[in-house]
């Protein structure tokens, strides 16, 4: 498990077989770098070194609030800049949390697309997953079986979402497009206008 190539994320504070809840981390934390913000639909890695797996999943949530019912927010009609320099505390008090659904995970060089046999520990460290991770797991289209019986949030939007990061991953390939309109379409082939709706989404911006 190599965690060489970027800084943590975010790490664990419940988890499942089936997702987990995880909290990002400080600046403070890590190493004084700005920390990359958890993106809905994109995939993320949780190395879990107890159960020598890596875990992967897709970020369905993403939460932003005060500890506590004491510390609550209100407007104060300032910019972000004003924010910082007049009152740098307030950033310190709120806590970002994210939830994923996993799709998969690797043991050893081997990566399967389906769920764990353990869930990731709670204090494990969640990462950014690289292109090459990316590519692997959604070298076919098995994750979207797993995103699709999310209730929590609009599982269209969450297919989307997942299907622009995994084609933003292959530098936007057209040819990923296509594949991923066809396996839509075979997924909700009962669900005529749910079809159409997901596949409007996937299409990148112009």
């Amino acid at each position: 498990m190599d965690n060489s190539r970027s800084l943590p994320l975010a790490e664990v504070l419940t988890s499942s077989i089936t997702g987990l809840t995880a909290e990002t981390l400080p600046e403070k934390l890590n190493q004084g770098k700005a920390l990359v913000r958890p993106k809905f639909g994109s995939f993320v890695k949780v190395e879990s070194p107890e159960n020598k797996i890596d875990i992967f999943a897709v970020v369905f949530d993403v939460v932003t609030n005060p500890p506590d019912s004491v510390h609550k927010p209100s407007a104060l009609g300032m910019s972000r800049d004003q924010l910082r320099l007049e009152q740098p505390h307030i950033f310190a008090l709120l806590k970002t949390h994210m939830q994923a659904a996993i799709i998969g995970y690797k043991e050893g060089s081997q990566v399967y697309q389906h769920l764990p046999p353990q869930p990731p520990d709670v204090h494990d460290f969640v990462y950014e997953a690289s292109e090459q991770e990316v590519h692997m797991l959604t070298s076919n289209f098995e994750f979207l079986r797993l995103l699709a019986h999310i209730n929590s949030v609009p599982t269209d939007e969450l297919i989307a979402a997942s299907i622009r990061e995994a084609t933003a991953a292959r530098r936007g390939s057209n040819d990923y497009l296509i594949e991923a309109g066809r396996a839509i379409s075979q997924l909700f082939r009962s669900d005529y206008d749910r079809m159409v709706s997901i596949v409007k989404k996937i299409r990148p911006a112009n």
